[in-house]
């Protein structure tokens, strides 16, 4: 991954943690120990990227947070790879 995306993916988890912190009751979707693949619905290499690296991963659950303006949308990462 380049720096570049690594300094967005920060962008991002730090936008999508102040969105939770706003929104307890966004996780509520969330299975106990999963983890959380973040997207953009604007930046759609570093979503691929993000959705490739967890299609590779051998373990743990995933969800998808894929924000979407100033909102964010939280499924299954089964429903995002199909899509």
């Amino acid at each position: 991954m380049s720096k570049k995306n690594i300094q967005k993916n920060i962008r991002l988890s730090l936008e999508f943690d102040t969105y939770v912190s706003h929104n307890p009751k966004a996780l509520d979707s969330v299975p106990r120990g999963s983890n959380i693949i973040v997207i953009s619905a604007r930046d759609k290499k570093l979503s691929d990227e993000n959705l490739k690296i967890a299609k590779n991963s051998r373990s743990g659950k995933f969800v998808v947070a894929c924000k979407q303006n100033h909102s964010w949308n939280i499924r299954p990462f089964s429903k995002w790879v199909a899509a």
